[in-house]
Order: C-alpha cells, then sequence, then structure tokens
C-alpha cells in the first residue's frame, strides 16, 4: 500500500510541477520531428524572424538555442536530408539489432548484401555516410531519448558542429557529393581552442538551464600517440601512451570545469565514452571532469550487462543506463521516423531525461543533489561492481519518487524510502526482446561495434 500511496502523490505532484529545461549539447535537434516539436524551448525574450537581438544577450533570434558552430540562430538543416540514401533507415536498424544480438537470419543477409559484403571501396563510402548520417541525427536521437523519460521537458538546442556535405553514396535522386567524413574530435578540439564550450556554459547559465547532456567526447589515446609520433615515437608502449593521455587531459581539465562553473545551477550529464576503456586510467574528455554538478554515464544492455563498447571507472564513472539499441527520433522526410542507435551517448541521455524528471518532482534540488538521488536509487547490479562508482543502473520510477519525498524528509529518508516502494527493474527491461530464430550475439565481432555513438 505504501507504494501506491507515494506513487499517486508523485503522480499527482508532477503533473503540477513546471518542466525542466534541458539543453542537448550536439549537433543540432530537428524541432519538427513530431515527438520532439511540441516541447521545443522558446525563449520567452525574442521574436522569431524578426532578426533584432530582442533580449541584448549577443544572439540575434535565439529561439530555439544557438548554433555555437556558426554563430547563428538556426540549430538544424533539414535540406540536407536530399543527401541521405533511404538504405541508411534499414541498415541502422539491422546494425543495432546485431550490437543488441537480436538480429535475425533475413536482417544478417541484408546487411552482408548492402554492407559488410560489399567490395573493400564501396563499403568504404557506405560507411562514412552512414556516419555522417549518425552525426547528423545525434543531436534529435538524444532529444528523443531525453523526452522519453521526460515527456514535459523543454529542449533547447545547442549546436556544437557544422554539418559536412553528405560523403559519396549515390541515392536514388542522383545526388552525389565527395567531401570526406566529419571527423568529430578534431571539430571537438577546434571548439575548445575557438572557446565555443565556455560559450555554452555562459549561455545555460543565463538561460537558467537545469540539466545539459553532453553525448560527445575525444579519444584521448589517439590524440595522445598522434603527439607521440610527432615527437618520434611511432610505437608506444601502453604505459606511455597512458602517461601522454593523461598529460594532454591535464591541459584540457582546467577548461572543462570552467565551463561547469559558468552554469552552477545546471546539471552536466556526460557520456563516458565508447572505447572500451578504463577512464580510471585513460582519462576521457569531457567524462572525467569531476564537479559537484557533473555526472558521468556508462552504457549498458539493457539491465543484463555492461555494453561491451562502453568506457568504465570504478572512481570516474558514475552510473550506468541502458544504452544499446535504444529506439528514438531521427530526421527523416516522414517527420515521425525512429531508428535504434547504440552507445554511451544514448546512455547518457537516459540520465539526462531522469534528472530532468527529479527536477520536476522537487524544483528546489541542487545539481548535486540531483546527482547523489540518481547514484542512490540505482539497481546495483554485481556486473558494474568496480565499474562505476554507483556499482548500478540508473532506476527512472525510484529516482523520481526519492525527489518527490525529498519535498518532506531528509534526502536520506526520501532514497531509503524509494528503496523499499520501487523494486528493481527486471533483467529484460530497455534491452531489446530476442526474436525466435535471432543469431547469437558475439560481443567480439567488430561489425557489432561498428555505428556506435
Amino acid at each position: 500500500m505504501l507504494k501506491q500511496v507515494w506513487i499517486l502523490s508523485f503522480a499527482l505532484v508532477s503533473m503540477n510541477a513546471q518542466a525542466a529545461k534541458v539543453a542537448v549539447v550536439d549537433s543540432g535537434t530537428d524541432f519538427s520531428h513530431t515527438k520532439i516539436r511540441a516541447q521545443a524551448w522558446m525563449n520567452p525574450l525574442e521574436t522569431a524572424a524578426d532578426r533584432i537581438d530582442n533580449d541584448k544577450n549577443g544572439k540575434v533570434d535565439d529561439i530555439n538555442g544557438w548554433n555555437f558552430a556558426e554563430n547563428y540562430g538556426r540549430v538544424f538543416f533539414a535540406e540536407h536530408l536530399r543527401d541521405v540514401n533511404p538504405v541508411v533507415y534499414p541498415l541502422f536498424r539491422v546494425i543495432a539489432h546485431r550490437q543488441a544480438g537480436t538480429i535475425t537470419p533475413d536482417e544478417e543477409k541484408f546487411l552482408q548484401e548492402n554492407l559488410l559484403g560489399l567490395p573493400e571501396a564501396q563499403r568504404a563510402e557506405a560507411l562514412a555516410h552512414l556516419n555522417f548520417f549518425g552525426v547528423y541525427a545525434h543531436g534529435t536521437h538524444v532529444a528523443g531519448i531525453v523526452l522519453g523519460q521526460s515527456p514535459s521537458s523543454q529542449i533547447l538546442s545547442a549546436r556544437m558542429f557544422p554539418d559536412d556535405v553528405a560523403p559519396l553514396y549515390p541515392n536514388p535522386a542522383g545526388r552525389v557529393e565527395t567531401k570526406g567524413l566529419q571527423d568529430w574530435i578534431y571539430k571537438l578540439l577546434a571548439a575548445i581552442a575557438n572557446g565555443s564550450f565556455q560559450q555554452v556554459g555562459k549561455y545555460l547559465g543565463e538561460q537558467q538551464v537545469d540539466v545539459a547532456n553532453y553525448s560527445l567526447g575525444m579519444s584521448l589515446p589517439m590524440i595522445a600517440k598522434q603527439f607521440l609520433a610527432m615527437r618520434g615515437k611511432k610505437d608506444p608502449t601502453d604505459a606511455e601512451v597512458a602517461a601522454e593521455v593523461r598529460r594532454v587531459y591535464a591541459q584540457f581539465e582546467p577548461q572543462g570545469k570552467k565551463w561547469m562553473a559558468a552554469a552552477p545551477k545546471t546539471l552536466f550529464v556526460i557520456a563516458a565514452g565508447n572505447d572500451a576503456l578504463d577512464n580510471d586510467q585513460l582519462p576521457a574528455f569531457p567524462a572525467s571532469i569531476r564537479a559537484d554538478n557533473s555526472i558521468s554515464v556508462a552504457a549498458s544492455q539493457g539491465y543484463e550487462k555492461l555494453g561491451s563498447f562502453s568506457n568504465y571507472g570504478a572512481t570516474s564513472v558514475d552510473v550506468a543506463a541502458p544504452g544499446v539499441a535504444v529506439m528514438s527520433a531521427v530526421p527523416s522526410l516522414e517527420a515521425g521516423a525512429e531508428l535504434p542507435m547504440s552507445g554511451t551517448s544514448m546512455a547518457a541521455p537516459f540520465v539526462a531525461g531522469v534528472a530532468a524528471r527529479v527536477k520536476d518532482a522537487n524544483s528546489d534540488l541542487q545539481p548535486a543533489q540531483i546527482r547523489q538521488i540518481l547514484m542512490g536509487t540505482v539497481d546495483n547490479k554485481d556486473w558494474l561492481v568496480g565499474k562505476v562508482i554507483s556499482a548500478g543502473v540508473v532506476n527512472a520510477d525510484r529516482a523520481a519518487l526519492a525527489a518527490e519525498l525529498s519535498r518532506q524528509m531528509s534526502l536520506e529518508q526520501a532514497m531509503a524510502q524509494a528503496r523499499l516502494a520501487v523494486a528493481d527493474r527486471a533483467d529484460g527491461d530497455h534491452g531489446p526482446q530476442r526474436p525466435a530464430g535471432a543469431l547469437p550475439l558475439d560481443p567480439n565481432d567488430p561489425a557489432a561495434r561498428i555505428l556506435v555513438f
């Protein structure tokens, strides 16, 4: 009975709560998507399309957020869909199914015929095109995941990366482009160098954003190896790479702390990374930044195991959340399209959405307290001991109930009560169901590691 009474109380309060504001710091968000458009944040101090900086913040017509990559108000470019080959959509589905171990023989045949079995040059072109779409769709997919956990949230877009032209891959309209694949890592480096992330942090603070999702990061081992090579070390040892990673990270960390300090009322939710590495040993940026208003997220496969690609860290990654074959919104000529994608990029917005729901339940909670609730109400898992600080997967209902209870009692008491009232999620929850006849999952299969974001 206790469980029923408290959950009913939570539902009644939440319906009347002011919706949390969530910034998606990413590749831009398609606000025309049917699952997102009603929740687009609208700047109350700006007048759309009047070309006047009404709120005098230095950003003309920042209606739904700001394009920090190109320094104006437009955050998404729907016309680029004309260059997307329609085969992208079924390929994303079957690749996600392979990652989740739910691919059927017919899907495997389709994957072989349309990607893996192609001649090397054609396969490279196809992969470049698929990765282009993955980056292009990334911010929209992330926003959809946030809204899946917190449907009332307002989504603000902070676009960090310009779109490259779609790489070589002919589509039925006959449009062919030849630019290479967008290299996200170098664009991140450029954004850090020109202060874009500091500008984002300032903007989030000005707009009083509650939660900011950062499903992005840099592969520091790759950068470290390049730096070592420039100094004549072509085949560095693991110890030399690790030392160089720490050296590189030390240069970036102070800037990351500045971003977060610029928005002290915002909880920064950051993807841990997809290199299957220990962030304790090889810090990731910005995931490894430790601050009271940040939380780092690993990817789990449902509630069953850690994603094979996910970074982890017993002292540097806080929680895990579902991040394998997660269905969410993507840009399409059909405004309501959805596709599954995998990565810590998908796990982070799950947590960002739960954080927004927590904030809705008790608007007095500060970022550090929201983080405490998220970590203190997890489903504890033996397979996460020594992998993430909380040793658990975020439990959305339990975290939200703890937030509601915290209006009437201490945070510790609220979390204890919520743990009694809300059961752990079943292992299969938020994991794709395995169809009859599905091919066995091989976590070491390199083809299962492509298109991880």
